[in-house]
């Protein structure tokens, strides 16, 4: 029986790092944000729909969709984005499941950030939140984009709270400066939910 774990947390909060370890350590991480680049390229089946949704302005010289341009007009107007997340969230969950479906692995991790936001729990049968304090995931953030305190706050705040995210999860890997602390509470994780899976 397969276990699927949703990772998710918010911009700068250490998931990323998170899931390269976890990978490390053997397990198949999908990674929702990949998928959404592979489909969005030239030739795929979401590059047409954003393409004539969006028009040529979001393209870039090679003839690809701009993403940078695109991801900084769609943070600014609600409305756009909704209308991007209608078109590609049934495509990159139709792929997830495909990917899934293809795993040989009992224990399936997906990194998916918006997974609250985007509504996606029912994909999971354990949800493991990737926490960190608002000030440093600030100054991550800051610091990663080279961008201003009110431009990252921005940004944070367009998510769904970290502290919301890491209430409604099963499990939580905070995200410490010492990767060795981070890299612990993983394991612990994993043990426990291979303890679940063979209780179960």
């Amino acid at each position: 029986m397969k276990k699927i774990i949703g990772i998710t947390g918010g911009i700068a909060s250490g998931k990323s790092t998170v899931c390269n370890y976890i990978r490390t350590l053997g397990y198949p991480v999908i990674d929702s944000d990949a998928i959404a680049r592979e489909l969005s390229q030239k030739g795929n089946s979401l590059y047409d729909a954003i393409l004539s949704s969006f028009g040529v302005e979001y393209l870039d010289a090679k003839g690809e969709i701009d993403r940078h341009k695109l991801g900084s007009y769609i943070f600014k107007n609600s409305k756009a984005r909704q209308h991007l997340n209608a078109i590609t969230h049934p495509k990159i969950v139709e792929e997830i499941q495909k990917k899934i479906k293809k795993c040989k692995e009992n224990i399936i991790f997906l990194d998916i950030p918006l997974l609250f936001e985007a509504k996606l729990l029912y994909l999971c049968d354990t949800i493991v939140c990737v926490y960190v304090s608002k000030d440093i995931q600030l100054k991550r953030l800051m610091n990663r984009d080279h961008i201003e305190e009110s431009y990252a706050l921005e940004k944070i705040n367009s998510q769904l709270s970290l502290e919301i995210k890491r209430d409604a999860s099963d499990f939580v890997i905070e995200s410490k400066e010492d990767l060795n602390e981070t890299k612990e509470n993983v394991l612990k994780i994993i043990k426990n939910i291979k303890g679940e899976e063979t209780n179960g």
